[in-house]
């Protein structure tokens, strides 16, 4: 089962970039619903990372949708919890 997958190619597109947010996993349904109307801005991921007892989750971005990105998870925080962002460079 291992291999059955392989074709799919799952590593994001070379020029995606990759955002961290630290949020909650309630917050993370309210963030994706946000990001699925926006026309594929941002693809919100399961994928998640702790440090320190703090949860990041992973965003793929298209390099030109970065700014937009953190404008509205900067509005989204009013809303939901949503501590540090960070940019992969």
């Amino acid at each position: 089962m291992n291999g059955r997958f392989s074709g799919l190619g799952l590593s994001p597109p070379s020029d995606a970039t990759v955002i961290w947010v630290e949020t909650t996993d309630r917050a993370l349904h309210f963030i994706d619903g946000v990001f699925m109307a926006t026309d594929g801005l941002a693809n919100v991921r399961r994928e998640y990372r702790v440090e320190k007892g703090r949860k990041f989750y992973k965003l793929y971005v298209s390099p030109q949708g970065v700014e937009d990105v953190l404008a509205l998870l900067s509005r989204a925080a009013r809303y939901v919890p949503i501590g540090e962002i960070r940019v992969e460079e």
